[in-house]
């Protein structure tokens, strides 16, 4: 089974490359972007299997990437250390990480959301 394509928008440097080493070491293959417009720009050159974005960006917050995403079928998932910030309704549509995570945790918590074990 092939391993999906995670979209990771991230705009802390050092947060986004332990990140992308953590998904890299777990053989995921990722994009990393750092704001809402390379987001939503990503979005319409390339199918995710999983979308994953912090919720506080420097050009706003992830809602509408991550809402354009769902519409084009995609999983989504907020990281954030801002969960108090998140209505109901956005989380009930968005799965909500909270920052920090373990990579361990990160990674179990990819593969409950894309529905597989093991990585």
């Amino acid at each position: 089974m092939p391993v999906p394509h995670i979209l990771l928008i991230e705009d802390d440097r050092d947060t986004a490359s332990i990140l992308e080493h953590v998904l890299i070491a777990a053989d995921y293959t990722a994009d990393v972007v750092a704001t809402v417009a390379a987001a939503m720009q990503r979005l319409t050159e390339h199918r995710y299997g999983l979308v994953i974005a912090d919720w506080r960006l420097a050009d706003g917050h992830a809602l509408p990437v991550l809402d354009r995403a769902a519409e084009l079928g995609m999983k989504t998932a907020i990281l954030t250390g801002y969960a108090f910030h998140i209505s109901q309704d956005v989380a009930a549509h968005h799965e909500v990480w909270l920052k920090p995570m373990r990579p361990t945790e990160l990674i179990e918590a990819i593969q409950h959301r894309m529905g597989r074990t093991g990585a």
